[in-house]
């Protein structure tokens, strides 16, 4: 019991000086050291093809009368004549920033549908700073593509597949007659450009049951880079629609 109390006491001597303000460190965020940092370090976006330009906060522990200026620069990328960086500047009398990152498209490299990166850093001026000093910047070019793919991969009654491409409109872009196929199975591809807009992709099967037979289960892509726009096909009956839509 003895030592329980001595326990006790000593725990509230701690617990009395931790609460006297003269045994805290006090912050000052006027005179204090000025740090740094970003306060979003990541961030993914898809840059269109006339470019696109990101903002990022920054953040600064001190405050000023003057507005300030911090230095930033690109320490990575996989495309540095992609990214343009833009000034950070505080305002007087705030703790918060920004930065402007532009980002040119026809300058970023890779496949479509590659993420791309660059690692943007912010330097502290002399006498500060820094931490969460690097932002990852991810991006890739947002794919437009109207040149599409039709492929059909038909059963072993070719003759009897059709095949048609409605705009919104009902008028037909696109036709394979029923019959204009030999029978026998085969594989049909076709260029096509679509413009941009919402389309109805129909297959049909004169003898009624759709692409498939004892040995063979046909199908339908309209493709366009990576990009699937429409898929079909197998035991649909006589006719089958799947709407798509094209850079929408």
């Amino acid at each position: 019991m003895k030592n329980y109390f001595k326990i006790l006491g000593i725990s509230l001597a701690a617990i009395l000086i931790s609460c006297d303000p003269d045994s805290q460190e006090q912050f000052d965020n006027v005179n204090g050291q000025t740090a740094v940092a970003f306060a979003q370090t990541s961030i993914e976006t898809s840059v269109p093809t006339e470019g696109k330009t990101i903002t990022l906060p920054v953040t600064v522990t001190t405050i000023s009368t003057e507005s300030r200026s911090f230095n930033v620069s690109v320490s990575e990328a996989d495309d540095a004549n992609a990214i343009t960086l833009g000034n950070v500047v505080i305002p007087a009398n705030t703790y918060e920033g920004t930065i402007d990152i532009s980002i040119d498209f026809d300058q970023i490299g890779g496949n479509d549908g590659d993420v791309r990166t660059a690692l943007i850093q912010i330097t502290p001026s002399e006498g500060a700073t820094a931490y969460n000093e690097i932002a990852t910047v991810s991006y890739f070019r947002e794919i437009v593509c109207n040149d599409v793919i039709l492929t059909i991969n038909t059963d072993s009654f070719a003759s009897e597949t059709g095949f048609q491409i409605l705009d919104d409109m009902q008028n037909v872009v696109y036709e394979l007659v029923a019959g204009q196929l030999a029978d026998g199975v085969q594989t049909v591809t076709e260029d096509i450009f679509l413009e941009d807009g919402c389309y109805t992709a129909v297959i049909t099967d004169t003898f009624g049951d759709g692409q498939v037979d004892q040995n063979v289960t046909g199908d339908f892509t309209i493709t366009c880079s990576i990009i699937t726009y429409a898929t079909g096909g197998g035991a649909f009956g006589p006719r089958q629609e799947v709407p798509f839509c094209v850079n929408q």
